[in-house]
């Protein structure tokens, strides 16, 4: 076996690996996809080079050669692809990409014909060297025509790129010109120029270049773990032994059989063949060698879980902590949240020194640089930033926080964001694998610390209103001390019982303070992350895919659905302490209804039921609160809706006597009992097993609240029904002035 051979061998191991694991890594990233193409030309022009080299029959020389040249035709414009991929310019270079690849197309079209290469015959050493055609001059000038745009092509985007994007295309760039520079060798001496293909040993220089971008600047959002590397490589050595081994018994027969029917066989076997090796090897290094993988989804998934159950700091710290140590395999990790003073408190550490923990963040500085990216801080990017400043105080700032991140062994600072302002940093130290930070870990972090920052704000919200509780219970239990003692003390009562009663309407103030606070706190983040979402969809922050949009819009009916349980949560509590204001207004009572009908259509239409509205030609207008009276009456019709299964709601409207109308709504649903119905509008109230079967998400109270809001309207409503599964009538009557 020759020197290019075993180049050509190498180059074909390397690419077939790298383009494999990153598509593997990504495959719905076009820029992993576009990668991937590009090494599978790589793969197929070595491939096909080694197996020339090795050829000893002028047909097969000659096979072998045009199948490289298929490789070699798309080499240069997939690389172009990948190019406008990397940097975000597809649409902008869409034109002048299609009609690239026609051109490219037709060489290849006309490749297999002697128009592309003539024959094989020996030159400069080599024994089947191919005669180009008269279509290989074009192809010729059109590859030198892309290896110099992509060369002029990084070069501008380096000059408008910053920080660590820069850094990336630098490293792209330097492996183009290499790569470029080696493969343009192999086209000499199809013009008698005599140079042998010596640059081919860039190409694996190349490849070897870009893997070190993808680990030290995470380039294509990839993480290369040597163990992983190591099975994908054992596995294609065991493959290619495989096909020696065939190779050689073949020769070894008095027949051999045909290398153009041996070579496709061979290769499919190596496919098959691949999965079994990759899968021993696996399961080999998990056993042997502790090597394992952790699943980006089932981390965020379960720890979300976990974290909405818990309203404990400490316990809640803990989980984090202990789930970044686990899941990153990390040395140290510590969690600092952020007081009403400015100033931080350890909440959990493991591995920092206390004391360097809080030195980090003492100077505010890392606060306001991280409130200003919005972005977590990875300590080898500190320099990146330092060239980028144009301020010499930042500067300096810059370089201080990264001495400090050196000396206590941090490398990365993840903020908790509430409101655009951090309520705390999670401050993570190294890799115990020794391994940078990838970009699938700054993702899974971010989402992590997004998670995070709301559980420990609402876990820090339940403390205070915990020590809100113990305080005011105290003073209630301080007062009814003292109103005995007064009670006692007869010819004393009065003054003590007057400074008691002034203490509990205070208390009482702070009681409806804190509910109409909590009210807001509740309220503002749900509007704001409905108001985000719609955004993100209808496209405000760039067009979402079609898997990213069926997810938000998945969330968008899930906010709307929290929204409005906490607006019926809220609606108990203010009519409980008297803060239920009306705001009335002249309405027609049946374009609410129709609204109402319009939004709960969809449902009926999935359950395959009816809901119809019944009403006079005319009726009057009513003095209601829109959305309040609304909310009543969505609730009793969607109560309707949802509890049958078979025939359907019918809305009737009807004008009585005395100034007054009465709404009807009346369904063929599951109907309820006579102790059911006694105390059906109270706050107690606990719904029927059949109920809960039918619709397990219900809460209970969506009639009490129609009920508190048709009483404000000093209206009345009552319900009847013959039984179970007879159906129930809910009445509703409204005076219209």
């Amino acid at each position: 076996m020759g020197f290019y051979a075993i180049i050509a061998l190498l180059n074909a191991i390397i690419s077939s690996i790298l383009g494999l694991f990153v598509f593997l890594k990504n495959k719905k990233s076009l820029v992993n996809r576009t990668f991937s193409l590009f090494c599978l030309a790589i793969a197929v022009w070595s491939y096909s080079y080694f197996f020339w080299q090795i050829a000893i029959t002028q047909e097969k020389a000659l096979f072998w050669s045009r199948v490289l040249m298929a490789g070699a035709i798309f080499i240069p414009i997939g690389y172009l692809y990948f190019l406008f991929a990397l940097t975000k310019k597809i649409k902008e270079k869409g034109r002048f990409l299609n009609t690239s690849y026609l051109i490219f197309i037709f060489f290849f079209l006309s490749n297999f014909t002697p128009l592309f290469i003539k024959n094989v015959v020996p030159k400069l050493g080599f024994p089947f060297w191919p005669n180009p055609g008269i279509l290989y001059h074009p192809f010729i000038l059109a590859w030198l025509f892309c290896a110099f745009y992509s060369v002029y092509f990084l070069a501008k985007e380096i000059t408008i790129s910053t920080g660590i994007r820069r850094a990336q295309l630098k490293y792209v760039f330097i492996a183009t010109v290499i790569g470029y520079s080696g493969g343009i060798t192999n086209y000499l001496l199809w013009y008698d120029i005599p140079v042998p293909p010596i640059g081919n040993w860039a190409i694996s220089l190349y490849l070897v270049i870009i893997a070190y971008a993808i680990v030290k600047y995470r380039l294509m959002n990839i993480r290369i773990a040597i163990g992983r590397m190591a099975i994908y490589i054992f596995s294609f050595l065991s493959v290619i032994g495989i096909s020696f081994s065939l190779v050689s018994l073949n020769n070894r027969l008095l027949q051999p059989i045909s290398f153009n029917i041996l070579g496709p066989s061979i290769i499919v076997i190596a496919v098959l063949f691949f999965q079994f090796f990759f899968r021993l090897f696996e399961k080999l290094a998990s056993r042997y060698f502790y090597y394992t993988f952790y699943s980006y989804q089932k981390v965020i998934g379960d720890l979300g879980k976990k974290l909405n159950k818990i309203l404990n700091l400490k316990r809640l710290s803990s989980l984090i902590v202990d789930t970044l140590i686990k899941t990153m395999q990390l040395d140290r990790t510590v969690v600092l949240m952020r007081e009403e003073s400015g100033h931080y408190a350890i909440l959990r550490n493991i591995g920092f020194k206390e004391e360097n923990g809080i030195s980090l963040v003492k100077d505010n500085f890392l606060t306001k640089y991280l409130e200003r990216t919005k972005k977590p801080l990875v300590y080898e990017e500190l320099f990146l930033a330092q060239k980028e400043t144009v301020f010499k105080k930042e500067k300096e700032n810059l370089e201080k926080l990264q001495e400090n991140m050196k000396k206590i062994e941090a490398n990365l600072c993840l903020p908790l964001f509430r409101e655009d302002k951090i309520i705390g940093v999670i401050v993570l130290g190294r890799k115990i694998s020794g391994d940078p930070y990838s970009q699938e870990d700054i993702e899974l972090l971010t989402t992590l610390s997004t998670q995070a920052s709301v559980a420990l704000d609402n876990a820090r919200l339940y403390e205070k209103i915990q020590d809100l509780s113990e305080n005011l219970q105290e003073k209630v239990d301080q007062q009814t001390r003292e109103l005995k003692e007064a009670y006692e003390k007869v010819n004393k009562s009065y003054q003590i019982e007057k400074k008691a009663h002034q203490e509990l309407k205070h208390l009482d103030e702070a009681k409806n303070q804190f509910i109409m606070a909590t009210q807001h706190h509740l309220r503002t983040p749900l509007t704001i992350m409905k108001g985000y979402v719609s955004m993100i969809l209808e496209g405000d922050y760039g067009k979402a895919n079609r898997e990213t949009r069926k997810k938000l819009v998945f969330f968008q009916q899930s906010t709307e659905k929290l929204i409005r349980l906490v607006n019926e949560f809220l609606d108990i509590s203010q009519f409980k302490v008297g803060k239920g204001v009306l705001n009335l207004q002249k309405v027609k009572i049946e374009d609410l209804v129709r609204e109402i009908i319009k939004e709960i259509k969809p449902e009926v239409e999935n359950k395959g039921i009816y809901l119809k509205l019944e009403k006079p030609a005319s009726l009057p207008f009513v003095q209601i609160d829109p959305s309040k009276f609304k909310e009543a009456i969505y609730n009793i019709v969607d109560n309707g809706v949802k509890y049958t299964e078979k025939g359907g709601v019918i809305v009737n409207i009807k004008r009585q006597k005395a100034g007054t109308i009465l709404i009807v709504v009346k369904d063929t649903g599951i109907g309820m009992s006579k102790e059911e119905l006694d105390g059906l509008f109270e706050e107690t109230f606990e719904r029927s097993k059949g109920a809960k079967k039918l619709y397990a998400l219900g809460r209970g109270i969506g009639l009490y609240i129609a009920s508190n809001i048709i009483k404000a309207h000093r209206g009345k409503i009552w319900a009847g029904s013959p039984g179970k599964s007879k159906g129930s009538t809910f009445y509703i009557e409204l005076p219209t002035k």
